[in-house]
This record gives C-alpha cells, structure tokens and sequence, in this order.
C-alpha cells in the first residue's frame, strides 16, 4: 500500500490545482491523508527496510483514506490533495498535521487493542475445547 501512498503524491506534484476547493484543503482527514502520504514518501526516500514502521503508516493513511471515503465517495483524491500539497503555506502546516492525526492515530490504535482484549476475553474462539 505505500506504493498507492506514493503515486498520490506523485499525482500531486504534477498536476494543476483544484479551483474552489478551499473546504477540501481544510477537510482535517483529507489533511492525515496527506501528511501520512508524506510520512510515508519520507521513509521510502531514506531506503531504510522498516517493514514495521511502513506497517504502521500503511495502516495509518488506510484508516484516513476510510474516513474521507466514507464522508465523499468518488473524491479525485489526486486533485484533491494537489489542491493540498499546493496550497500556500501548507509544508509549514504539515509537522502540526503530523502532530495532530499521529495522535488521533494512537487514540484510535488504542481503543481498537482495548476492544481485541475484551472480544478475546468474551468470545471462545480458537481455546481448545470451545464451540
């Protein structure tokens, strides 16, 4: 999935802006999008081979792509976040961006482990002797 990651940002680079798209740039999950998107550019730069870290980001952007999915079906994300990536002052903005869906990120992370742990608690599944 980093290759998705990357060739969004490739898209960006290339192509022209978005006219009119002053709320998408402000969409705060179009934003995580970007900046993971960004994260993600940056380690495959470095040619470290993390495959836990690029996991994890994987699983980070997949977990922004749902939100922003969710809400606009269809989105031309490659307009969308060139529109972004483009927009004055955005690689100033992007450290708090990164700050920002990090957090929500782990938050979220968390609750999911919460959940694992109680679901394994509750329900038998693969202890011998179950069903």
């Amino acid at each position: 999935m980093p290759i998705l990651a990357l060739s969004l940002l490739a898209a960006a680079a290339a192509a022209p802006g978005v006219p009119g798209s002053t709320g998408l740039i402000r969409d705060p999950d179009l934003r995580c999008v970007a900046a993971v998107s960004a994260a993600l550019g940056i380690l495959a730069d470095r040619k470290t081979d993390d495959a836990e870290q690029t996991a994890g980001l994987t699983a980070v952007f997949m977990y922004y792509l749902g939100k922003v999915d969710a809400r606009r079906p269809g989105l031309d994300y490659a307009r969308s976040l060139t529109a972004l990536m483009n927009a004055p002052g955005y690689a100033q903005e992007l450290p708090a961006d990164l700050k920002r869906c990090g957090a929500e990120a782990e938050e979220r992370g968390r609750t999911l482990q919460t959940l694992g742990e109680r679901l394994k608690a509750a329900v038998p599944l693969g202890r011998a002797g179950a069903g």
